[in-house]
């Protein structure tokens, strides 16, 4: 959201979207659309062309009138290319090559790589004014056609860059310039030793690429399976481990032991402890289980919060309904855009967002092919068949869903799925929409996100997608 309201101010003269297509993937699209006009230059890479790529032809646009010079670029699928990706559970998984890349379709490494080499021959060639940054920085992936991926992976995770020698405990360890470093404890901030992100440090070390590794084992019979792939940090899969033994080190449920304290050997056992010191029982060495915490300690707040260090509830800025969980009704330190409103005359219903299983994301990806579109080939709006009924609107009609921010056509899908909800004793309505169509691609269709409003969360400006004002009416057409 706030690049798009630097773009919309001109504060922006270019933009990079790799794989991302924010015509229609970030709130009130409408906007975002104008806002790509106000660019210089764009450089799209994806699969396909999107809605981004080819927002200075959208419907109702003429393309005389916008100046933004727009670049597509042929991206290489995830089976076309090398490299690791990360889940949830901080796994890092290295993928192979499955076929090489269709067309003149590159590597996100390839195009990145091709990015950098021109602009440094530029520099060196021409100058500027700190040209030292480019013209110097470390670029050591190799000299063949494409990038080494495993050298980038080598560079994330960590290398020194002298012969060093390490003294940890009881220990003494001697590395060569070039040795990959084994764990971030031994990161260094005197420049001996490189790393692109410490928390990825042991990943791939001198024994290789431990993202690469497909053990199955499972020791402790939770699903940890420690030999699959690499966890970050030092390959630990339970974050904040100690806090499941007692202070001696006791497992407080022995039947499902993350780890356990070995007296006799005075060592951690089960998953890599979260901190290598003794139980909290232990008087010399002993801590708190939360030793990313000042205190060791969990917490109920947030003391970096913008919003206050105890959660609390706000309704949407956009309700229908007051707060009756706080005298405070809407978030008070939220930016706000000029086009929200709270006029129940006008948007009396609760409007929703969400996926479907048969698209992904903003469909680039989806609509594009057959099999899918066929499943799902049209824009629909659902609503419960109360709300159908008092609108005269039946199964398949086309109905117009509207909001401040504009109004977009849908096919109507009357379903018992929805129902109205009593909120203080009023009866209130809901309608909900995936947000997977645009004008792209094979199947088009009305973006829900022209509808959203472009408030954030005051902590992190995640999108108020979810909830806001809108009414929907039997026919009609989009604004």
């Amino acid at each position: 959201m706030k690049l798009m309201e630097k773009m919309g101010k001109g504060e922006l003269e270019g933009l990079v979207c790799m794989g991302m297509n924010p015509a229609m993937g970030g709130p009130d699209s409408t906007n975002a659309r104008d806002a790509l006009g106000k660019l210089k230059w764009l450089v799209t890479v994806d699969l396909w062309e999107t809605e981004t790529s080819i927002f200075w032809k959208r419907p109702g646009v003429d393309p005389k009138k916008i100046d933004t010079e727009v670049f597509m670029l042929p991206a290489a699928s995830s089976v076309e290319k090398e490299g690791s990706i990360s889940n949830s559970g901080r796994w890092a998984q290295w993928r192979y090559k499955a076929q090489e890349p269709v067309g003149e379709s590159r590597s996100d490494l390839h195009i990145i790589h091709e990015f950098f080499t021109r602009v440094r021959d530029l520099y060196k060639k021409e100058g500027g004014a700190f040209p030292e940054p480019i013209t110097k920085l470390a670029w050591n992936y190799g000299s063949g056609h494409e990038p080494d991926v495993h050298q980038v992976a080598k560079e994330i995770n960590g290398y020194f860059t002298k012969d060093m020698t390490i003294k940890d405990k009881d220990k003494t360890l001697e590395f060569k310039a070039g040795d990959q470093v084994p764990m971030f404890k031994y990161l260094q901030d005197d420049g001996s030793t490189v790393s692109g992100c410490w928390i990825y440090c042991g990943s791939y070390t001198k024994e290789g690429n431990q993202m690469a590794r497909r053990d199955a084992c499972d020791p402790t019979g939770l699903g940890l399976f420690p030999k699959w792939s690499w966890c970050w940090p030092v390959n630990r899969r339970i974050i904040y481990n100690r806090a499941s033994v007692n202070p001696d080190g006791v497992p407080f449920n022995p039947k499902r032991a993350v780890i356990a304290w070995d007296g006799l050997e005075k060592k951690w056992k089960g998953d890599v402890p979260d901190g290598p010191w003794p139980p909290m029982n232990d008087d010399k060495e002993g801590k708190y289980p939360f030793i990313m915490l000042a205190e060791g300690h969990a917490r109920l707040y947030g003391l970096d919060l913008k919003d206050g260090p105890f959660p609390e509830h706000y309704e949407p800025v956009e309700s229908p309904a007051r707060n009756l969980l706080s005298p405070v009704q809407n978030n008070p330190v939220v930016k706000l855009p000029k086009n929200v409103s709270s006029d129940l005359a006008k948007f009396p219903y609760i409007g929703t967002t969400y996926r479907v299983t048969e698209h992904w994301q903003a469909g680039a990806m989806t609509r594009n092919l057959p099999w899918l579109v066929e499943l799902v080939p049209d824009m629909f709006v659902e609503l419960s068949e109360t709300l159908a009924k008092e609108k005269g609107i039946h199964q398949g009609d086309k109905v117009r869903i509207s909001t401040v921010r504009g109004a977009i056509e849908a096919t109507a899908l009357v379903t018992a799925r929805l129902k109205p909800f009593n909120v203080d004793g009023k009866m209130i309505e809901q309608v909900g929409m995936p947000w997977h169509f645009g004008y792209a691609g094979l199947a088009k269709g009305d973006s829900g996100n022209v509808l959203t409003p472009s408030v954030g969360c005051a902590n992190t400006s995640i999108p108020e997608f979810k909830a806001f004002l809108c009414n929907i009416e039997k026919g009609g057409k989009r604004s």
